[in-house]
């Protein structure tokens, strides 16, 4: 009897060990993360600068769950915020998918999809990011620097030669880019039809304009058309071109330059160059 019962006892020992082990839990805990926001190159459109990431006129940080995607956290600042360019959260110990974003114009991002990052009224800007895929733990550098880069291509075109006095509005549609931004890949989310008017009243009279009309790619690189419209105040029609098959690539800049209130409506021209300075270049005359 003695024997089974000293048995029996080794027995739940055993058992209650394995039970506890199988219990045991992930290691708990938080840790407090300060993100700076470094520098990015931008070029404007006159000529090619190196800035600051405070140039831009917002930097946001959105923080989401890597396994369901939800938006946890958005902290959304413009320029002129105390500590500008740098960023803090509290985090527990976990997987996160965290986005910063920096760009310009009057609008703010709508972070709530990290697959679809978007703006009002179809806009996009000269749009940054930097996606960062970040295991939280004890061991998890709480200091982490962030440096961004270009998300869309650019389209522009340049008109010299005098401008109608009667110029109001000027209308871009095109086709084969994007207005969601997925976070994860660096694209668009999907090819989008889009159109965006542009008030140029106050060029109206003047010798040169110069229109420059951002988009998120599927791809590295591409094809679209645009379709460029200008109007008088009342929307009536002045002049409209085609730019068909127009090259685009993230971080190129595709120019046409030409008489573009001219009479002739077709693309004449078509001459290529590239740069690598921050923007590349492709120049086209029409």
């Amino acid at each position: 009897m003695k024997h089974i019962s000293l048995f029996s006892i080794i027995a739940c020992l055993l058992l209650t060990t394995a039970c506890s082990s199988n219990e045991e839990k992930a290691p708990s805990g938080e840790v407090t993360l300060n993100f700076y926001v470094t520098n990015y190159e931008m070029v404007s459109l006159d000529h090619v600068t190196k800035a600051a990431a405070t140039t831009l006129q917002h930097l946001d940080m959105a923080i989401y769950n890597t396994q369901t995607e939800e938006l946890i956290s958005a902290t959304q600042t413009s320029n002129g915020d105390n500590g500008y360019g740098t960023f803090s959260a509290t985090l527990p110990y976990g997987s996160y998918t965290i986005v910063f974003l920096g760009y310009d114009g009057s609008r703010q991002a709508n972070l709530e999809q990290l697959t679809s990052i978007f703006y009002a009224d179809d806009f996009v800007p000269n749009f940054f990011y930097k996606t960062l895929e970040l295991t939280v733990s004890s061991s998890t550098n709480n200091a982490q620097t962030i440096a961004l880069e270009r998300a869309v291509a650019a389209f522009m075109v340049k008109s010299n030669g005098d401008i109608p006095m009667d110029l109001g509005k000027i209308r871009i549609s095109a086709t084969g880019g994007g207005h969601h931004f997925n976070a994860k890949t660096g694209t668009a989310a999907k090819a989008e039809d889009r159109s965006y008017t542009y008030n140029v009243s106050s060029y109206a009279g003047k010798e040169s304009i110069t229109i420059t009309f951002f988009s998120f790619l599927t791809a590295t690189e591409g094809i679209m058309n645009f379709s460029v419209t200008a109007m008088d105040g009342e929307d009536n029609v002045i002049r409209s071109r085609d730019f068909n098959d127009v090259p685009m690539k993230i971080n190129q800049r595709t120019t046409y330059t030409g008489s573009f209130f001219s009479k002739d409506e077709s693309v004449q021209g078509f001459s290529l160059t590239l740069a690598n300075d921050v923007w590349e270049e492709n120049n086209n005359t029409y």
